[in-house]
């Protein structure tokens, strides 16, 4: 079941909002805020398999940003995995996109930011960016696209257990201004 924002969901039974075998962990709470905030097609990024097919349920926006936070969680890593003088070299570059996950532009973008809060805060997934103010202040997701373009074929290739390398860090961050 998808509930869209704006819809009155008073007509969801109760048994349709836990599990009633117990195996779920669905707070009142929870989902109060779940409906009230609109974030329904995000709810399985915390419980999966409550929903029969969560593919249907992530709306194309909160896919995006997932994959957004999880690209700048990477990038913020090999970052940090960087020798000094590297990540100096980077910081200096006016070339490059700052290594670090700016946020969102809550006026041009202030449903990006509202799904990245929530999915960040109320989700707690991505917990690396909690309590980070994601106010970025100018529009950044078109930069945050080109960046994934550069981004994407090159963590295809990654093996799981190892960092960004410098090379690949400057080609995903160049593609960003």
């Amino acid at each position: 079941m998808i509930i869209q924002k704006g819809e009155n969901p008073s007509f969801i039974m109760r048994t349709e909002l836990c599990d009633p075998f117990g195996a779920g962990d669905l707070h009142p709470l929870f989902i109060r805020e779940v409906l009230s905030s609109g974030n329904t097609g995000s709810i399985h990024w915390r419980d999966p398999g409550i929903f029969p097919d969560p593919e249907q349920d992530t709306s194309p926006i909160v896919q995006e940003i997932a994959n957004v936070l999880d690209m700048w969680s990477c990038i913020e890593e090999g970052f940090k995995a960087l020798d000094p003088s590297d990540q100096k070299a980077f910081r200096e570059d006016e070339n490059l996109t700052p290594p670090v996950f700016q946020g969102f532009d809550g006026s041009h973008e202030g449903e990006y930011q509202g799904v990245a809060r929530f999915m960040i805060g109320h989700l707690q997934c991505f917990t690396k960016f909690a309590g980070r103010d994601l106010e970025s202040y100018h529009p950044v997701v078109e930069r945050y696209r080109r960046v994934m373009q550069a981004y994407h074929p090159i963590s295809e290739q990654m093996d799981g257990n190892r960092t960004l390398t410098v090379s690949e860090l400057r080609t995903i961050l160049s593609c960003g201004e």
